[in-house]
């Protein structure tokens, strides 16, 4: 429900198993997604972009956005949201960060922002006929990232 928890969740991060990160993206590549997208990135997922880029661990993969590689839909938040819009008919205000590879995904839902104008993390389903709200998952991305977070700290290492 904050900065400091999408911080708490960055840096905790790092300690998980298979942690991996993309490096970051220039200011003018963020700017480029955001063009691309119609949106304007939030402040937790600006700076998660522009120092990770992409985020993996434990079996968890964060999307980044990368408006050069468009070919590339898993991982990439601008080349999966485009994909969804021309092929699903994925609403712009919705932008892809999280397949749960059952048929669902989270999204960044910039139509409903919270006080910092953050936009709630929401999981949906597309359903042959268009997206289906499965239910709200977080306020905001960094409460999202460090839901994830926490559950890998609890899974056992095999």
């Amino acid at each position: 429900m904050s900065y400091e928890n999408y911080k708490t969740a960055m840096e905790t991060a790092k300690s998980l198993r298979y942690y991996t990160t993309a490096g970051g993206r220039s200011d003018e590549s963020l700017q480029k997604s955001e063009d691309l997208l119609g949106i304007k990135f939030s402040a937790q997922y600006r700076d998660f972009n522009k120092h990770y880029g992409y985020l993996s661990f434990f079996g968890c993969e964060i999307f980044g956005a990368d408006p050069e590689d468009l070919e590339i839909a898993e991982g990439n938040s601008v080349a999966c949201a485009l994909s969804e819009r021309r092929d699903y008919g994925l609403p712009s205000f919705l932008l892809p960060i999280y397949n749960f590879d059952d048929g669902c995904m989270a999204y960044l839902d910039h139509s409903s922002l919270n006080e910092a104008g953050e936009p709630r993390v929401v999981m949906m389903e597309y359903t042959g006929s268009g997206y289906e709200l499965v239910k709200v998952l977080n306020e905001d991305f960094g409460d999202f990232v460090l839901h994830l977070v926490r559950e890998a700290e609890e899974t056992p290492d095999e």
